[in-house]
């Protein structure tokens, strides 16, 4: 009964600006990042029989990318009037979700590397092989799947400063949160810079190659991976803004970043629904590029 008083409750709590901000972005990213993704991912499909590995990449890109829109009118409630739904659906949401952005961070990684090897050295690209390349696509998932397994652990429902149940991650300890949120930028700064190596190099290379002056693929490729580190940029830096508050103890510069954590949020899932139109934009030029092989 105290937990059934507790949800009605939370139902008639007013709603912060900052949730009515996150929320309504979020609402957006699921009506056009949901057909988008779908869309890609019918396109890609038809792709695939012709041995490229790039489609393939792209359709896993495409499939984080919708496991983290399709829950997205769940937190939508969940922000307006409070979580209802349980802790089991509270832990499944939070693991899927960060399986799903641990897999983009890894896909954009890998698509780098990809695109490095194969336009400038062809020939040890061409000796990976189709099992080699399933090989990575797999490790991909399987890595991103480990990394994920902390949202289990942490995942909780408790009240918000509105008085609101929530599904968040809950730590026991300011020293539980540190370490959480500096392993997330660790990846994400390490993602950064070897996805910057191998592009920095790659113009280089292709700069000093004249039958490779433009590549439509490899811009496609560009395009993704700029977009995907523009989005996440503001979350590293909230992140960053909560381990100094927590560790200097500033209790007021901690709420304040907790309150614009989840429209910085906002904008990882915008992230996700950009993709979609990229490949829209460069479809043809994919599509001639997969036409028989997985050539540059």
């Amino acid at each position: 009964m105290q937990q059934l008083n507790s949800s009605n409750s939370s139902l008639i709590a007013p709603v912060s600006t900052e949730n009515l901000i996150a929320s309504s972005v979020v609402a957006v990213c699921f009506i056009l990042g949901v057909p988008g993704n779908i869309a890609v991912m019918v396109r890609l499909s038809g792709w695939l029989k012709r041995g490229s590995f790039t489609p393939r990449l792209m359709l896993s890109l495409a499939i984080s990318d919708l496991l983290t829109l399709i829950s997205l009118p769940v937190w939508i409630w969940a922000l307006l009037h409070g979580w209802v739904f349980g802790l089991v659906l509270c832990k499944l949401l939070f693991y899927m979700i960060y399986l799903s952005l641990y897999c983009s961070i890894l896909c954009v990684v890998l698509m780098s590397m990809q695109r490095y090897i194969q336009v400038l050295y062809p020939e040890k690209w061409n000796k990976l092989g189709r099992k080699g390349k399933k090989i990575l696509l797999s490790g991909m998932w399987m890595l991103s799947a480990v990394f994920s397994c902390y949202a289990l652990i942490l995942s909780s429902i408790s009240f918000d400063r509105l008085g609101r149940l929530q599904c968040t991650l809950r730590y026991q300890n300011e020293v539980e949160r540190v370490a959480t949120l500096i392993w997330e930028i660790i990846i994400c700064v390490a993602s950064f810079a070897i996805v910057s190596y191998f592009y920095f190099h790659l113009h280089r290379g292709v700069n000093n190659s004249a039958f490779f002056h433009s590549n439509s693929l490899t811009k496609l490729v560009t395009r993704i991976v700029v977009c995907f580190f523009i989005f996440w940029i503001p979350v590293q830096i909230t992140d960053i803004v909560i381990i100094f508050a927590a560790l200097t103890g500033n209790d007021s510069l901690l709420r304040s970043a907790e309150s614009g954590d989840n429209v910085t949020t906002a904008l990882v899932f915008i992230n996700s629904c950009v993709n979609p139109f990229l490949y829209t934009f460069s479809a043809r030029a994919l599509q001639q590029r997969t036409a028989g092989t997985d050539d540059p």
